[in-house]
């Protein structure tokens, strides 16, 4: 089922502070994936991120982090399932500075996700 419910959003200036200090990163132009993985067991927790000083309007960022939340939501199937008692805190960034397409978004979307199944790979071995 494809849903995103309010336990998969990251929240709290503490756990978002330790994701961007403590954080690895991956980018393809224009998104910026930090993820940190804990050893609390949350599970996959996620937000989002579009700075003002690229989109002055609110509704401009509001329809970025709508398209990027419905391109996570449907393919959020493609990361692996954390063994018991994991989790992982990541942040999806926009730095683009035009209207990004659906299709375009939803590529690098995937594109991040199946690197950070990679390393999470890395972290089992």
């Amino acid at each position: 089922m494809q849903t995103f419910r309010k336990q998969e959003r990251l929240s709290g200036t503490v756990a978002i502070e330790l994701l961007f200090t403590k954080g690895n990163s991956l980018f393809k132009h224009p998104v910026r994936l930090v993820w940190r993985f804990t050893s609390d067991a949350s599970g996959y927790r996620v937000f989002f991120s579009i700075p003002k000083r690229n989109f002055h309007r609110a509704v401009d960022r509001n329809r970025i982090r709508r398209l990027m939340r419905e391109c996570y939501r449907k393919n959020k199937h493609l990361l692996h399932e954390l063994k018991e008692g994991e989790g992982c805190d990541f942040a999806f960034l926009y730095s683009g500075k035009t209207m990004p397409e659906y299709k375009t978004m939803e590529t690098i979307i995937i594109f991040l996700l199946q690197r950070l199944n990679e390393e999470y790979a890395k972290t089992l071995h």
